[in-house]
């Protein structure tokens, strides 16, 4: 404890920028500044916030919200400043309940602050994101058709459909034989004029096959396998999903910057980030609960599974350059080309062939039965399926 200790100090009275030079005298938990003008005696506990500078401290006597606050700088060593401070967080301590536990962190290691701090963050983190999750059952299903409504609009002014009696016969089938029977949604297929080997669902129901995925599929129940991929990701409302957590993730975010985002500008935020997520990359856990999910719906109707986990090998292997398909620029269609189909393919590489996911696929291929049916359509019909833009290339062109 300090007893009648005299340090050189200065004082900023809030108004004038030049400071007032002259000395403090320290008494227990009072401070007593004096100069040639002025002598002013304050306790610890009336300044709002201590400051450590390398060569003492400063005391900040009024919250810095509506001007500038008077400021008492002292210069000591590091040991007295320390001691000074020590004193000060007392004080403060001792005026409340919330003052004591807001002050009582302060004065704990920074290190052992950090890794509270990140613990606690962490968990409140992990309950955040899982409320998130059931915000979702509370949102009807309704909306997930005009999200899907709303971008199947955009998508379809951008591609040429391939849809022939073939594509509608065999998709007509295979849906009738995966989609679960308790279904709430509305399916439909589509085919479309592109060299890219994809597909992807919308939230209401439409699903788009690449005609690429079709030229290069090897057997019926590979494309059989990569619509129960797709059916489980709008079953499992994937899309809405995602959409909820990105908003609740740019809230959060807002939260802790709080208003710096502007009036509007969070709404323009949160617009882009819905927008974007209407034609979204799925993250890795939604992919990997597609995959478990649509070998449950090929396996209930006795389909074999072999066809899915073959497909995204061959994928895995085109995007690693070792087996690069011969023909398919014959493929792409002249709109295809355009930028506007062009930035929604780019987009849409949404079902990375990683080694892990192989891993996982074969495990779970493995257990139980495997399925024995491969085909749902004649071999003529699916040679018809998978030439259906090939034919409709050529009509163009004659």
């Amino acid at each position: 404890m300090f007893q009648n200790q005299t340090f050189t100090s200065r004082y900023f009275n809030g108004v004038s920028a030049v400071p007032e030079d002259g000395t403090v005298l320290v008494h227990g938990q009072t401070i007593q500044f004096s100069s040639a003008d002025t002598n002013h005696k304050i306790s610890l506990s009336q300044f709002t916030e201590f400051i450590r500078t390398h060569n003492g401290c400063k005391l900040v006597l009024l919250p810095d919200e509506i001007k500038e606050s008077p400021i008492l700088e002292i210069f000591c060593t590091k040991d007295e400043s320390k001691l000074l401070e020590k004193i000060w967080i007392q004080n403060k301590k001792s005026q409340s309940h919330s003052s004591a536990f807001f002050y009582s962190i302060r004065e704990m290691n920074p290190i052992v602050l950090g890794l509270l701090s990140l613990i606690v963050v962490s968990i409140i983190g992990f309950f955040y994101f899982k409320g998130l999750e059931v915000v979702t059952n509370f949102i009807p299903l309704s909306m997930d058709k005009s999200l899907g409504d709303s971008v199947q609009v955009k998508m379809e002014t951008g591609f040429d459909a391939c849809d022939s009696k073939a594509t509608d016969r065999f998709f007509s089938e295979a849906l009738k034989q995966i989609v679960p029977k308790d279904s709430k949604h509305q399916f439909n297929v589509s085919v479309i004029g592109s060299a890219v080997p994809n597909a992807f669902a919308l939230s209401n129901g439409k699903i788009y096959f690449f005609s690429g995925l079709l030229n290069e599929a090897k057997s019926q129940e590979e494309v059989l396998g990569v619509l129960a991929h797709e059916i489980a990701h709008i079953e499992k409302r994937h899309h809405m999903r995602n959409l909820v957590k990105a908003g609740g993730t740019s809230l959060a975010i807002s939260l802790v910057i709080g208003p710096g985002l502007g009036n509007m500008e969070f709404l323009e935020t949160f617009t882009e980030i819905g927008s974007t997520i209407l034609v979204l990359k799925f993250s890795r856990d939604f992919e990997t609960e597609a995959d478990i999910t649509s070998l449950d719906y090929l396996k209930s109707k006795n389909i074999s599974t072999d066809g899915l986990l073959s497909f995204f090998k061959r994928m895995e292997e085109m995007e690693n350059g070792e087996n690069e398909s011969e023909g398919t620029e014959d493929v792409v269609s002249a709109k295809d080309e355009s930028s506007t189909a062009r930035k929604i393919t780019d987009f849409l590489n949404t079902h990375p062939a990683t080694k892990e996911r192989m891993k996982t696929l074969e495990s779970l291929i493995q257990k139980g039965k495997k399925g024995t049916i491969k085909k749902i359509v004649s071999d003529t019909t699916w040679k018809e399926v998978q030439s259906t833009c090939l034919d409709l290339k050529k009509s163009d062109s004659k």
